[in-house]
């Protein structure tokens, strides 16, 4: 409860564009009685903008921003025509010096440019993963052998029309993926939930070897836009409809010629092999 003695100051900074959109900033001091020497209980203070939007900027490029779906682009060139207005009308409010109002329609200028900004390079990350509807082929891939432990690995995504060739070492492959989840009524309204093909290594199968030998590793993705994975685990209260995010692997020997299918379900990633020489390495897979 706050009591009668309460102090108000506010400091307010108008969007500055000589360099960098610099925000309002607002200064709320809350004193009670009951605390010692009227202590400072709550202090809100607003970030210099100018350290949010580069940064957020820097993650969209104009290619991608094209492939997004239509209804996006909508919505944020809706939310950025209203930004801007915003702002001509708080450059209006600056020139007659009516600060207090020109602050207050700048601030809220400068939040729904923000917030277009980061509509898009979300969903930029977000169209950086498949829907998982059912049991899905995602991959198939195709070894030969090169040498000792030393395999070249073809793989062909499902998503895409090339095969693309990696060259690793060790004894088994491996391959990655990230899953993420929505809550009941996001699925019930129609959302799928969605995959990403992360990366493929090579693995030992004696562990002192894995300790000891040169590993290979190799990225199946970009990492585009704002990544949601990193939002949902540091800041889970900003994306209440996500259920749960998590990774799911497979791995199997390497053999000369063998191929191998992998498909994904709700429950992860299931690799199976297809032809005679797949079959012969889990046979006589130690």
């Amino acid at each position: 409860m706050i009591a009668s003695n309460c102090s108000f100051s506010a400091g307010i900074s108008l969007i500055s564009f000589n360099h960098s959109i610099t925000a309002y900033i607002y200064t709320f001091d809350y004193i009670t009685e009951s605390a010692p020497n009227h202590t400072t209980i709550k202090h809100l203070y607003l970030r210099d903008m100018s350290e949010i939007i580069p940064g957020i900027i820097s993650k969209i490029s104009l290619d991608n921003v094209l492939q997004l779906p239509l209804e996006v682009n909508v919505i944020a060139g809706l939310i950025v025509f209203t930004g801007l207005l915003l702002a001509v009308i708080a450059f209006a409010r600056l020139r007659q010096k009516r600060l207090l109002s020109a602050g207050i329609y700048s601030s809220i200028s400068t939040v729904l440019l923000v917030l277009a900004v980061a509509l898009i390079a979300l969903s930029m990350n977000l169209y950086t993963y498949n829907r998982i509807s059912h049991e899905q082929d995602v991959a198939e891939i195709v070894f030969k052998q090169l040498g000792p432990q030393y395999y070249s690995a073809t793989i062909s995504l499902a998503d895409e029309h090339q095969n693309t060739e990696y060259m690793i070492k060790g004894d088994e492959w491996q391959l990655d993926t990230r899953i993420i989840k929505w809550r009941p009524p996001v699925y019930l309204a129609g959302l799928d939930s969605l995959y990403r093909l992360e990366r493929i290594s090579g693995r030992y199968r004696d562990v002192e070897e894995e300790k000891t030998e040169n590993r290979t590793v190799y990225s199946l993705t970009k990492n585009e836009g704002l990544d949601i994975w990193s939002i949902t685990k540091h800041y889970p209260s900003w994306l209440p409809w996500i259920d749960a995010y998590y990774g799911s692997a497979t791995y199997l020997p390497m053999h000369d010629s063998a191929r191998f299918k992998i498909t994904l379900s709700q429950t992860g990633l299931l690799a199976r092999p297809v032809n005679e020489a797949g079959e012969e390495s889990i046979q006589f897979w130690d």
